[in-house]
């Protein structure tokens, strides 16, 4: 028995983060249990809170981080393991040091907050943890998966959105949790608990506030759209032995389209050619859009003075060919960091890999009237990146994609349940169309009006009422949530809370 309370300390800094950390993805689509974000982080913050030392919280913080990230981003090793050649165990190895990279940022947060004093902790605990997330997702070239904010995309504090964006949701649910384990803490205090219930009650009514205020308007008339999405397998799809056969699976579709359709919006590398292999098709899909009066918008490669770039081409029979080329890149996928030490290591697995470049000039293709913010890929979890097609005047959002790489994994609800996040935060309509799904139409105010099923061939139908106008986050970004952080900060520091 005299050792036991040893044990007890090494399951509580140790494995009972990790088991914490495991289930975080649980609070995320497609398991859809935001509630779960309440819990998981009342008790991490709790066993942060009673660490007897800095290094007991980090540490506390990190393995919460690893076990987090292990089990929400398992996905990545498919691609490892499908397309790398690598095997199970490599790849496993690959995602575990990944999720370690990142688990250093939450324990930074909680080792942060123990330098503050007992009272002002608890202040300290949400605004370091959502910082943290907000340093995660642009230090280096970012990685915003499984932040706290996106677990509310659906849920009834989606409220604060448009007006502090996803971190500043993220921070509400960040709040309620402290809240929650200081009321834990004070168990026998009835003044503790009533004062808790209070705070957590405004906060929701907040959200709820919140929601009510629209800052966006109709403008023009609603847009008819059609999302193809091929399901043409990765193996298929860069074999030039079938181009000719997924080119002309993608031109069935397009020719189906219904005379009322106005825009019609194909995957990421669609055409896995280069244009100037295909001029033939090219001419024909222009005739087709001048006689139909659609315009169609092409996830195609582009070869241009010597570089390459992950494009959309966009086709309008009455003009020439415009162009969006990606501009912010997956780095070991589209491009290589330090490409003279890394570059060999990753072209023996992935030979080819990291050629593209990435893209410059504006975020958005002028439709029928309107301008579309574009984004490929995963660009659309990054609001920075959605935010530059809003501020040059975007009145709906578009976003091309093939998770294709990831196989019948949880990354493509992950990514549809960010691209409502952004949907909310800018109070903007968004259509995805992507390979193997989720191909979707999403409305301004985030929720998914339409959907294919995932892993078929078909075309989703679909109408977006264009929006015009902006949201508070649209206008001032990121700046309110980090003036909140800060006035937090600084009452921790003082102790008044």
């Amino acid at each position: 028995m005299g050792r036991f309370p040893g044990k007890w300390k090494s399951i509580r800094f140790g494995w009972l983060p990790v088991f914490l950390g495991a289930a975080w993805p649980l609070a995320f689509a497609p398991f859809h249990c935001p509630w779960l974000a309440f819990v998981l982080l009342a008790l991490l913050f709790s066993l942060a809170y009673h660490a007897e030392t800095v290094g007991m919280a980090a540490a506390t913080g990190f393995f919460f981080g690893v076990g987090a990230f292990s089990s929400g981003i398992y996905w990545l090793s498919i691609t490892l393991h499908n397309f790398a050649r690598m095997d199970w165990v490599l790849a496993a190895a690959l995602v575990g040091l990944l999720a370690a990279y990142c688990a250093i940022f939450p324990a930074m947060a909680l080792w942060a907050a123990r330098y503050f004093g007992p009272s002002g902790r608890w202040v300290a605990l949400p605004a370091l943890w959502i910082l943290s997330e907000f340093v995660r997702a642009r230090f280096a070239t970012g990685f915003p998966w499984l932040a706290t904010g996106y677990t509310q995309a659906w849920s009834p504090l989606a409220g604060y959105a448009p007006w502090l964006g996803q971190y500043g949701t993220g921070l509400s649910v960040a709040a309620v949790a402290s809240c929650l384990a200081w009321m834990l803490h004070h168990r026998r205090e009835f003044r503790g608990w009533s004062f808790g219930i209070s705070f957590i009650l405004l906060v929701f009514a907040g959200s709820f506030f919140g929601a009510v205020e629209r800052f966006t308007h109709p403008d023009g008339v609603p847009l008819r759209v059609r999302l193809v999405q091929g399901n043409v397998p990765i193996s298929e799809k860069w074999d030039p032995g079938t181009t000719g056969r997924v080119l002309d699976r993608y031109a069935r579709l397009i020719a189906a389209t219904p005379k009322s359709v106005r825009l019609v919006i194909l995957p990421e590398t669609a055409f896995p050619v280069f244009p100037a292999q295909i001029p033939a098709l090219l001419a024909t899909l222009r005739e087709w859009s001048k006689k139909h009066h659609a315009t169609l918008v092409i996830g195609i490669p582009e070869k241009s003075q010597g570089r390459y770039y992950n494009a959309a081409m966009e086709i309008d029979g009455h003009t020439s060919l415009r162009w969006y080329r990606k501009q912010h890149l997956v780095p070991f996928g589209e491009y290589i960091p330090f490409p003279s030490i890394l570059g060999p290591l990753v072209h023996h697995f992935l030979p080819g890999l990291g050629s593209f470049t990435a893209g410059h000039g504006a975020s958005v293709l002028p439709v029928t009237g309107q301008l579309a913010g574009m984004t490929i890929c995963y660009e659309e979890s990054f609001s920075r990146d959605v935010l530059k097609g809003v501020r040059q005047g975007a009145t709906f959002l578009v976003n091309i994609s093939d998770y294709a790489w990831y196989g019948h994994s949880s990354a493509s609800a992950q990514t549809l349940q960010m691209a409502a996040m952004q949907s909310l935060q800018q109070q903007k309509p968004d259509v995805r169309a992507t390979n193997t799904g989720i191909t979707a139409v999403i409305g301004a105010n985030g929720r998914v009006l339409a959907r294919l099923p995932q892993f078929v061939p078909g075309a989703l139908d679909g109408v977006v009422q264009p929006m015009a106008g902006e949201t508070p986050f649209g206008r001032f970004g990121n700046w309110p949530y980090l003036g909140i952080t800060g006035v937090l900060l600084i009452v921790a520091f003082l102790g008044m809370a």
